[in-house]
């Protein structure tokens, strides 16, 4: 079954969110009846857990640091391009194939046709990019590392890091509704992902942005690592600070205040 092809049910809402279950089976269906949940978990589980293997197996390092350090260098950098890319083309994608123009002649308010893709997108980022490579992670940890990692800690870094994609799937969907080009919301997103690895940054930019929740960095004495706030969580130790959790759920939501806004003034 084609999943554009779902049978539209009559539903009596009224408002902003008029529309917005029908909107949001179509989505899910684009996601659970077709292959692209599994490919997108696929994809996600050969560089998670592919460079996990890699650096146990092949390079020698410790399982506590691939948990605490080396994984989340890998989910940071490579990650966040998946999230970015599933973000600009539920906007841009129906955009420019005249699809969301059809779709918003229907009973269908532009907050909700939003709103849907968001919830769908995140859904799907949630269960494909973090759930699913993360219980292989643990497994394999426990089952071939032998080393128990703390249920709590491990499901707050794995919380951490679904914050950190989503930050970038809602900043891809706002730029979206800004530009009507890729190139500008795909460019300006990676910059923001790639910032903190391609140049120096101050402490309160770092402080602000989401970078410090699953990247750390070496230390200047090249004999260790200063942890993410993620691998903290890993290792059981206690958070030094809250302020980059709290910063990146407040960008979250205003992203969205501004792609709600937006998307009442696009043209389709």
């Amino acid at each position: 079954m084609n999943a554009n092809a779902i049978s539209l049910v009559p539903r009596r809402t009224h408002g902003w969110h008029m529309g917005f279950a029908n909107m949001l089976a179509k989505e899910n269906a684009a996601w659970w009846r077709t292959r692209r949940w599994w490919i997108q978990a696929l994809v996600a589980v050969f560089f998670v857990d592919g460079s996990m293997l890699a650096n146990h197996q092949l390079a020698g390092q410790s399982i506590e640091r691939i948990a605490s350090f080396s994984n989340f260098l890998v989910i940071a950098g490579v990650l966040p391009v998946v999230a970015i890319l599933l973000g600009q083309d539920a906007i841009l994608g129906e955009l420019h194939s005249g699809t969301a123009a059809w779709v918003l002649s229907k009973p269908l308010r532009r907050p909700a046709f939003l709103l849907a893709k968001l919830v769908a997108n995140g859904l799907g980022l949630l269960v494909t990019a973090v759930l699913i490579p993360g219980a292989i992670a643990y497994g394999y940890f426990d089952l071939i590392g032998e080393v128990k990692l703390p249920v709590a800690g491990f499901a707050g870094a794995m919380g951490l890091a679904y914050l950190y994609l989503l930050f970038y799937l809602i900043l891809a969907m706002m730029l979206a509704t800004l530009f009507s080009g890729r190139g500008p919301v795909f460019g300006i997103a990676v910059g923001a992902a790639w910032g903190y690895m391609l140049v120096k940054t101050p402490a309160w930019l770092e402080a602000l942005l989401p970078w410090k929740l699953l990247m750390g960095h070496i230390t200047n004495t090249g004999t260790g690592f200063d942890l993410s706030l993620a691998g903290r969580l890993i290792v059981g130790e206690q958070l030094p600070t809250l302020v980059p959790i709290i910063t990146t759920a407040l960008w979250c939501v205003l992203f969205t205040g501004i792609a709600f806004w937006r998307i009442r003034r696009v043209e389709f």
